[in-house]
């Protein structure tokens, strides 16, 4: 959820007199056991895939900004998507280039937001969608394919056309799905002014991608729509986290009808999510004119975040979910998403500060 400073600075001044935030009860521990630095930004989404059949080791991918050591595929202040390898108890080394669009498709207009990835059955294998809204008025989704745990193909999964990524404007999060020998695509589109009474109507909240085509329900009007997770994929819905409602919604996988509630209400706003298992890790922020002041102003500001979970099988509007982790006022800078790693470890990535937090969790509610 990258777009909501815009939205935050709009609202900052009435956010203001919202309580403290406090910890305590949470299953992982506070301070992370390990820190890994990002060349700039935020790892606003992570995807991870394990590169060994044992699990013991995994990669991430992520968004940052580039150093310039990769040059002239990637130059300084231009966005890319990176890499990290993170074992049971290695200490990782620096992120390093995986992949940004080459030639004219590249050039200063990528900008990685979303991101969801598919792992095939060898390990080191998959493929990964990446919304890319360096083009605002015309979004573009990536398919990258990814083999030995290296991008060796990428192509444009949507748009086929101008008016198809217009059409897109405001991607958020992206959610894909086997069909046959491809993928139906889901993504949701995050309205930034959402709380605004003059916004455009109708807004389709959760656009499917067929073969390139486009579908969206025809009169849709739902603006909260933010991380979107395959939690049941026998079932004909997903779930979709309902940022500004502070809940879980269920989505028919066949119209893209937002429909009730999957969760009851969140001391957080929900933002991506991921499946762990047979559960839900949702990660969120507790305050949006912090997290407001901490992307439009300065990283180091604090915007107390945390990260829960909650069973894939029992989702309803009296789904309560168990607190993973919280980060207080020193650690979590605008948290948006957690990633399950081994050894029972949680990466958290951040929107706009330019690290990932590794932390320990004691036990799975």
């Amino acid at each position: 959820m990258a777009s909501i400073p815009h939205t935050a600075a709009v609202l900052a001044a009435a956010a203001l007199a919202a309580g403290c935030v406090t910890q305590g009860g949470a299953l992982c521990a506070p301070e992370p056991a390990m820190v890994i630095g990002l060349q700039g930004g935020g790892s606003e989404d992570l995807a991870v895939l394990p590169l060994d059949a044992a699990g013991t080791t995994t990669r991430l991918f992520l968004r940052e900004i580039c150093d310039g050591t990769d040059a002239p595929r990637c130059r300084p202040g231009q966005w890319r998507v990176g890499s990290v390898d993170v074992g049971k108890d290695n200490v990782p080394a620096s992120t390093r280039h995986a992949w940004r669009p080459e030639g004219k498709e590249g050039e200063h207009t990528f900008e990685p937001l979303g991101m969801s990835l598919v792992p095939d059955d060898a390990p080191g294998a998959a493929t990964l969608f990446i919304a890319d809204i360096g083009r605002r008025a015309a979004v573009r989704i990536w398919q990258l394919r990814i083999e030995g745990g290296e991008v060796v193909d990428a192509r444009l999964a949507a748009p086929a056309d101008a008016d198809a990524g217009s059409r897109l404007a405001g991607a958020n999060s992206l959610q894909p799905v086997r069909d046959g020998s491809g993928f139906r695509l889901y993504v949701t589109r995050f309205d930034e002014y959402g709380l605004l009474p003059w916004r455009p109507t109708p807004w389709p909240a959760l656009v499917q991608v067929r073969d390139g085509r486009l579908l969206e329900p025809a009169n849709q009007d739902f603006r909260n729509a933010n991380g979107i997770i395959d939690a049941c994929p026998g079932c004909n819905h997903l779930v979709v986290a309902s940022y500004w409602e502070r809940r879980l919604r269920f989505a028919s996988k066949n119209s893209g009808e937002i429909g009730g509630y999957a969760s009851a209400e969140l001391p957080i706003r929900p933002d991506n999510l991921r499946l762990d298992g047979e559960r839900i890790l949702i990660g969120g922020q507790h305050r949006v004119d912090l997290t407001a002041l901490n992307l439009l102003v300065s990283s180091r500001i604090p915007s107390p975040s945390a990260v829960y979970a909650v069973d894939a099988r029992s989702l309803g509007p009296d789904a309560v979910p168990t607190l993973l982790w919280e980060g207080g006022w020193r650690q979590g800078h605008s948290v948006t998403t957690a990633v399950a790693l081994p050894n029972e470890r949680l990466a958290i990535g951040q929107i706009n500060t330019p690290t990932i937090l590794v932390v320990d969790c004691s036990a799975r509610p």
